[in-house]
């Protein structure tokens, strides 16, 4: 199932995408919630918009705007340096700890949004990421059962100025990558059941057709 948050006609909802267009469930399930996280954590909620999602109309995606899936989420993480290529072409030497850093509620943007370009930098830079949505609350899950508490996934852009990063303030990320609409993200999230493997799914980045 792929669950998406979007706008139409100057009213933004959740919804189902389903062959090319959007169920509203708004509509089609009005005692459902109205918010990506209240349905997200919910499994009796989830299996409602399930069921709904196989029989109800649509609304064209060509006449909606689709929007961050999760327009303001708890708690943003990611880790830095986290494939090998990245690491060669940066130059840096191999991590031997995960280096983590986190994006702030105003990076987050929709999958089409525009990116600005801040006035302090021109040093712009882009990383296709794979992000994970943890959909239960949880606390010291072994590793083997980590898999139980994720939602779903959804690509990102990881934006970073590359000065701001690096040079200008010591070496601390954060300022370089929690600048605004700095995390677009979407545009759907295809829940945990839709991949039963996802370290065999291949992530791109186009820039200009290459």
């Amino acid at each position: 199932m792929k669950l998406a948050t979007f706008t139409e006609g100057g009213s933004t909802r959740i919804g189902v995408v389903r062959d090319g267009g959007i169920v509203d469930l708004s509509v089609a399930v009005p005692d459902l919630p109205r918010d990506m996280i209240a349905l997200i954590s919910s499994e009796a909620a989830m299996a409602k918009a399930r069921a709904a999602a196989e029989e109800a109309s649509t609304i064209p995606l060509d006449k909606v705007t689709l929007e961050a899936p999760i327009p303001f989420p708890g708690k943003v993480l990611a880790i830095g340096l986290n494939y090998r290529d990245h690491v060669e072409e940066s130059g840096q030497a191999m991590p031997e700890h995960q280096v983590w850093f986190n994006k702030q509620h105003n990076c987050i943007t929709g999958p089409y949004a525009d990116i600005a370009l801040p006035a302090v930098s021109s040093l712009l830079d882009y990383e296709a990421e794979m992000c994970f949505v943890i959909g239960k609350r949880c606390k010291h899950v072994p590793k083997e059962r980590a898999h139980e508490v994720i939602a779903g996934y959804f690509v990102g852009n990881d934006v970073s100025v590359r000065d701001w990063q690096l040079e200008k303030n010591g070496g601390q990320w954060l300022l370089g990558k929690a600048m605004d609409g700095f995390a677009p993200i979407g545009p759907c999230i295809v829940t945990r059941e839709a991949i039963p493997d996802p370290h065999r799914l291949g992530i791109r980045c186009y820039l200009n057709g290459e």
